[in-house]
């Protein structure tokens, strides 16, 4: 795969020139080069630079065969929906057990429909009739929601278009950091919540132990898929800066060593394989050890 790039004079979230260059990694998915990240000084966020042009980025998602898309079955799926009820819950308990109103949410960078169907699990859970646009790159929808039609509808992020104060909660889960202008993303978000409505954001965790103990073969940075790569500081300042109010970011775990090792070792090891899976209890075990996480939650509201 060849990839048009670009490189940045100056921080596409501040915009200011002084920069610290961090390291460089290659693209260890489909070998389109190598990657630099850079730090902004100015605002402490750091980008992948250079990086692919914003038209070129589909291209990366084409087949759904990366990370992105994890392929699950059994146990695992099981434990994966698991996970997804739970975080669910602990987010969204104040909005959907109020009101008997259709529950509106946006599932935006869908992947493989895991976590829409979760956001229609919950409201069923509680008694309200799901409403889930689930966006992507893809001019169809990822198989995991065929038979949701009543209750999800997808779209293809080229023709998404919402109207204001549509939803009650929007999610972009592990979406963010591919993204190569989120603050205009996140004020156009902001701007479709209903009054009161929740914004739900997760990331990786550029300041992890993980980052320290990998170097370059550290899979949040997923180069050059990875354009952002926000600390728990940058990603609240970021939220602010956006119209977000009542910002509250805190620490989570998802399973990262199996595809560090993976990249490590030039061997094929998922994170939701069976070396993924077993090391992920020691990954928790040291996260809290060391005071921080491989993932960053953030939640804030529109006024």
């Amino acid at each position: 795969m060849i990839l048009q790039k670009e490189t940045l004079a100056g921080c596409p979230i501040c915009a200011s020139t002084r920069l610290r260059h961090l390291l460089t990694a290659p693209d260890y998915e489909s070998r389109t080069g190598d990657y630099g990240i850079h730090e902004c000084l100015q605002c402490g966020v750091a980008f992948t630079n250079p990086r692919p042009i914003a038209s070129e980025l589909p291209k990366l998602y084409d087949e759904r065969a990366t990370a992105d898309f994890p392929r699950t079955s059994g146990l695992v799926r099981r434990l994966r929906e698991f996970a997804i009820d739970r975080y669910l819950a602990s987010q969204l308990g104040p909005i959907g057990e109020t009101g008997d109103a259709p529950f509106r949410a946006l599932d935006y960078g869908c992947g493989d429909g895991a976590l829409a169907r979760g956001i229609v699990r919950f409201a069923r859970a509680h008694g309200r009739v799901p409403k889930v646009t689930a966006v992507d790159f893809h001019a169809s929808a990822p198989a995991a929601l065929s038979g949701e039609d009543d209750a999800i509808a997808y779209q293809q992020n080229a023709a998404w278009h919402a109207q204001p104060g549509q939803y009650h909660a929007i999610f972009l889960r592990h979406v963010l950091e591919h993204h190569p202008e989120p603050r205009r993303l996140l004020g156009e978000l902001i701007a479709t919540l209903r009054p009161g409505g929740r914004l739900f954001i997760e990331v990786p965790n550029r300041r992890s132990v993980w980052a320290s103990v990998f170097g370059r073969c550290y899979f949040g940075y997923y180069l050059p898929r990875h354009l952002m790569h926000f600390d728990a500081a940058s990603l609240e300042s970021l939220m602010r800066q956006a119209g977000c109010e009542s910002v509250h970011v805190t620490r989570a775990h998802t399973p990262i060593i199996g595809r560090s090792l993976g990249y490590l070792s030039g061997r094929a090891i998922g994170n939701t394989g069976f070396i993924g899976l077993a090391s992920y209890p020691l990954q928790v075990v040291l996260d809290k050890a060391w005071g921080c996480s491989s993932t960053l939650r953030a939640a804030g509201s529109r006024g």
